[in-house]
């Protein structure tokens, strides 16, 4: 068996959280999954090896296979190398979203999206409902990119039979006005090309576009939002520094797929793998 769902474990509930989402999604694209642990020292492998034995044997009963992976090395680099080594088809990686200290792990979770060509859900600590994805969120401002994420949001609605859910940034600028319309028009054509089940919802201009996108994903009560990474850009003008990290760490704690827009292009019907 093919093991295409790759989570980083560093034995915390949030890992576990993910873990659980992991489990529910390898039952439906029925693959495996590769728990993977990444360490500073060699001397802290064997204690590693034994969690890890112990971990998979407290899910012996999910119906799912599972393979472990020990990597030393950084962070930041070692968990999308891991991943592309593996031949991994998703990432689904914890974080602690916006408690206290802890606030700090969202902007290590984008760092760490930076540094893969791997697609990565990232979960907070609230349990799925179930085994499905039934609504997915897609945001659309005037980036091109964001037409990339398509043939990934496509897979993932056509796999779960999901509804998609295109909420549209609201500009006054008539040059961005017809940057997004451009968008959206590419958006709906691929989407009704594709068979998937879609609406379209528009922002208020007026008002901050992540809150904007978490208040209404919260709405359609979503189970996935998905967004480009965009690291260094100049995108950052638009939408602002903290963007990707709000969207990460929002309050209605909704999992949020990211795609890197530096490799996406690269990015080949990643469900495919399932296949």
């Amino acid at each position: 068996m093919s093991h295409k769902i790759l989570v980083p474990i560093d034995f915390t509930e949030i890992s576990e959280t993910a873990l659980a989402y992991a489990i529910g999604a390898a039952k439906v694209l029925n693959t495996g999954i590769t728990l993977l642990h990444i360490v500073e020292k060699d001397e802290h492998i064997n204690a590693i090896d034994q969690k890890l034995d112990h971990l998979i044997n407290s899910h012996q009963n999910s119906g799912v296979d599972f393979k472990k992976h020990i990597k030393q090395g950084d962070l930041y680099t070692g968990i999308g190398q891991a991943g592309k080594a593996l031949n991994s088809g998703i990432i689904v990686m914890g974080t602690h979203g916006l408690k206290g200290l802890q606030y700090l792990f969202g902007s290590h979770a984008n760092k760490i999206v930076m540094n893969s060509e791997i697609p990565i859900l990232i979960t907070q600590d609230r349990l799925p409902k179930n085994d499905n994805i039934d609504h997915i969120v897609m945001p659309i401002d005037l980036v091109s990119e964001e037409k990339q994420i398509l043939s990934i949001v496509s897979k993932v609605a056509q796999t779960f039979a999901a509804k998609v859910h295109l909420f549209v940034a609201e500009k006054t600028d008539e040059f961005q006005k017809n940057a997004v319309h451009r968008n959206v028009s590419f958006a709906k054509r691929y989407l009704n090309e594709h068979g998937i089940t879609f609406s379209t919802t528009h922002a208020n201009a007026e008002e901050d576009f992540d809150k904007q996108i978490i208040n209404y994903a919260d709405l359609t009560n979503a189970d996935v939002i998905a967004i480009l990474n965009h690291h260094e850009d100049g995108i950052k003008n638009i939408f602002g520094t903290n963007f990707d990290q709000n969207i990460i760490s929002n309050w209605a704690k909704i999992p949020v797929l990211m795609i890197n827009a530096k490799t996406t292009s690269s990015v080949q019907d990643v469900f495919g793998v399932f296949s």
